[in-house]
């Protein structure tokens, strides 16, 4: 056989393999789709009538794209310090996407005066390497504060989905659960990514004499299937909503070799059908309609441009979530 049949050969092989590899990612992407709609229109949450109430609580950024000042880290990842009357809660660790050390979010506690010690309480939304530290971590089945895994015995932990800490108790809680004073789980929202199933929760506050403050790490639930999950579980109504919203329009923060990540494997229905401004004016209307009071939104999953239209849309209602800008609920 002549070298050009072997050749030919081969490119027809390559083809034939890579057409069947794109048609098995596309049927199981779909069917991935399909089982968590179907999953979401089973589920039935249970009742949270009374979990308390809070009279103070402040969110202080750690981790978010944005700073407050320039002795401040930002990155295309989230951390946010939340304190209640009795609680110190860290909620997600960030990215360290440069492998720092000390990472962003160590170095931004340095600076902001934020110790350790101080806090009670770590919840993590979901299993992303911007929330957990980074990849490594992920690939662990675990979480960092930085290169190195501190001390956490003394914490209590919360993850929705199977996480491991060295010498700690990790409390899994993949549905709606009250783990303090005023403080709760929405419980853990799935969704089909191109880059995986992934299953989100948010934390809840209940603030005396306002109503229910919803804290999101990402946003990979979708605001609709948010707003949803908190009336079928909760009877107060919701004041206002903290965090990142995942509108990476017209381009998100993370883009390599030219292909926006955020946008394309991480929102929207897919590749074929990223998410588009119409779907977050629509999102902004609900918001909107709903009666939040506050929402604060921040930039490491979402475009300057998009911030722009909340901005807009809220006027005096919105702020914009800055490392080391403290935004306090109660007052």
């Amino acid at each position: 056989m002549r070298l050009t049949e072997y050749v030919f050969r081969g490119i027809i092989l390559t083809v034939f393999f890579a057409v069947f590899a794109i048609v098995y990612f596309v049927v199981s992407f779909q069917f991935g789709v399909k089982k968590v709609n179907q999953e979401w229109e089973e589920d039935i949450p249970s009742k949270i009538e009374d979990f308390g109430s809070t009279k103070t609580l402040s969110i202080l950024p750690l981790v978010n794209w944005h700073t407050n000042d320039d002795s401040l880290k930002g990155e295309a990842g989230v951390s946010y310090l939340i304190k209640t009357d009795r609680s110190t809660i860290l909620f997600d660790v960030g990215f360290n996407q440069k492998s720092e050390f000390p990472s962003p979010l160590e170095h931004n506690m340095d600076e902001l005066g934020v110790k350790l010690d101080d806090i009670d309480t770590i919840f993590l939304s979901h299993a992303h390497l911007d929330h957990r530290g980074g990849q490594k971590w992920v690939n662990e089945n675990t979480f960092s504060l930085g290169l190195e895994q501190v001390d956490l015995s003394n914490k209590k932990i919360y993850a929705p989905t199977l996480t491991r800490y060295p010498d700690a108790e990790v409390n899994l809680i993949p549905e709606e659960t009250i783990i303090g004073e005023g403080i709760a789980g929405l419980g853990a929202i799935s969704r089909q990514l191109v880059i995986g199933r992934i299953e989100e929760n948010a934390l809840v506050i209940n603030v005396e004499g306002k109503g229910l403050v919803v804290i999101v790490g990402c946003g990979h639930q979708t605001v609709p299937k948010i707003l949803d999950r908190m009336e079928k579980v909760f009877s107060t109504p919701l004041y206002g909503l903290v965090g990142d919203l995942h509108y990476p329009i017209p381009e998100g923060r993370l883009n390599i070799l030219g292909i926006n990540l955020q946008r394309i494997f991480a929102s929207g229905e897919g590749p074929h059908s990223p998410i588009t401004y119409k779907t977050m004016k629509e999102e902004i209307e609900l918001l909107k309609k709903k009666g939040v009071k506050v929402i604060a939104l921040g930039g490491h999953d979402t475009s300057d441009k998009a911030i722009e239209s909340f901005n807009l849309a809220f006027g005096e209602n919105y702020q914009h979530i800055r490392v080391g800008a403290q935004i306090d609920i109660s007052k």
